[in-house]
């Protein structure tokens, strides 16, 4: 091989890369035509070891002209599947020019793998997080079906980041579609959609939260108290700050007689503010055989001013003066406990009270204050106590039965007493 050779095929090299100079359109087979021409004068150079100094420089330069295009090239032509269909020495550098890492749009590649590194383990962590308040609360079929989803999406993303065996399928399948610098981006990418998706899932736990408290309440006014708890349960582990869950929960415990588990749901429903808390608790501490009279005062104050302050529905304000009354009553304090329990009267009375649920609880209180106090007005609280009362209610069911001695012991038959008609008093 003579030098004239090495010259002609520096010539058919610097021919084959005029196109990417001049801006000409190329393609896949244009950046072939420069390969092999390389290929042509390593095989010149190979066999005339010692070109001249001239020769040097021109291949020198054109060197450095074809490693400037190495982007380019890379977004038209698989450089890898070449390599692979014809094994090449390492010193043939011109057949990696895709792994040159000349392209500045690779410069940041290190940065987006840390990010997609960080983006999947924010995944997990949420996945973590969401998964354990489904199952500690008993998630049903919906919630179960939510938790493997997202599961398996996020368990698929980390194998393909994290297996060797995994990661080369899924660089294959980039490389069909996306050009080679843009590969760590589309891995960022479809990790931080992962991640977006998760983070919102979680920012709407609470009110996904509110939804199984919903559910809650309409499974215990069904009388299915089963399916409520774990409604309630549910809403709780998904939102430990659901107060209203917390509240609905300890009522629940309070109507199957479970009252240290309703003690324990008022308080953390007390820490939320809620005037319901404070007055269901009270009325626990109200309770025979040994009322707590003192702690029950405390909370029904604190109740009404926080009622006062929040504006509560009338139902609200009326069990707690009614219960205030109640205490005082218990306290002997007769002048206190009929203030609140005639507050507790008009409050019921009023057209806007048609959610109160036991108006007769009010009358029947205040007709055993003023019995202690020897006043005759309490004949017609009697009267209203008999008329309104629900013998389902367990306090006043015992206090229909007061009624019933109390106005057969002044001479009134107590069926019709028990009229809407008012009561003559003699």
């Amino acid at each position: 091989m003579t030098v004239r050779a090495i010259r002609q095929a520096l010539t058919e090299y610097q021919s084959a890369l005029a196109p990417w100079l001049q801006e000409e359109t190329v393609d896949a087979q244009k950046v072939l035509a420069v390969l092999k021409a390389r290929d042509a004068l390593h095989t010149a150079l190979s066999q005339h070891p010692t070109p001249g100094i001239y020769t040097l420089e021109d291949i020198q330069g054109l060197d450095q002209q074809l490693k400037k295009q190495a982007a380019r090239m890379a977004d038209l032509l698989d450089f890898e599947a070449y390599r692979q269909s014809f094994p090449k020495a390492s010193g043939q550098w011109w057949w990696s020019l895709d792994e040159l890492g000349g392209d500045p749009r690779d410069r940041y590649d290190w940065l987006f793998k840390g990010l997609t590194i960080g983006g999947w383990t924010l995944s997990l962590a949420l996945l973590v997080d969401i998964s354990g308040r489904f199952l500690l609360g008993g998630a049903g079929v919906a919630g179960l079906s939510a938790v493997a989803l997202s599961s398996l999406l996020t368990l698929i993303k980390a194998r393909n980041d994290l297996s060797e065996a995994s990661r080369q399928g899924f660089e294959r399948v980039l490389a069909k579609f996306f050009p080679g610098y843009w590969h760590e981006k589309v891995k960022f990418a479809s990790t931080t959609v992962l991640a977006a998706a998760l983070f919102a899932f979680w920012l709407a736990l609470p009110a996904i939260s509110i939804r199984y408290n919903q559910r809650g309440q309409l499974a215990q006014i069904e009388g299915n108290l089963g399916a409520a708890e774990q409604n309630y349960n549910l809403a709780i582990s998904l939102n430990p700050d659901n107060v209203n869950a917390h509240y609905n929960l300890g009522t629940l415990y309070e109507d199957i007689q479970e009252l240290e588990k309703a003690e324990t749901q008022y308080l953390i429903a007390i820490r939320g503010g809620l005037p319901e808390a404070y007055n269901n608790l009270a009325r626990l501490y109200l309770q025979p055989p040994k009322p707590n009279l003192p702690k029950a005062i405390v909370l029904l104050n604190q109740g009404l001013k926080l009622a006062d302050d929040q504006e509560s529905f009338p139902e609200v304000l009326y069990t707690l003066y009614k219960n205030l009354g109640w205490a005082r009553l218990q306290q002997a304090r007769y002048s206190e406990a009929e203030s609140a329990l005639a507050t507790a009267v008009a409050i019921s009375e009023k057209p806007d009270a048609q959610y109160i649920t036991h108006p007769a609880s009010a009358h029947c209180l205040l007709a055993q204050t003023l019995d202690a106090q020897e006043q005759l007005g309490s004949i017609q609280a009697w009267q209203r106590c008999c008329q309104l009362g629900d013998s389902a209610n367990p306090d006043e069911d015992a206090w229909l039965l007061q009624a019933r001695d109390r106005l057969a012991k002044a001479g009134f038959d107590f069926n019709q007493s028990c009229q809407a008609t008012a009561i003559a008093i003699p």
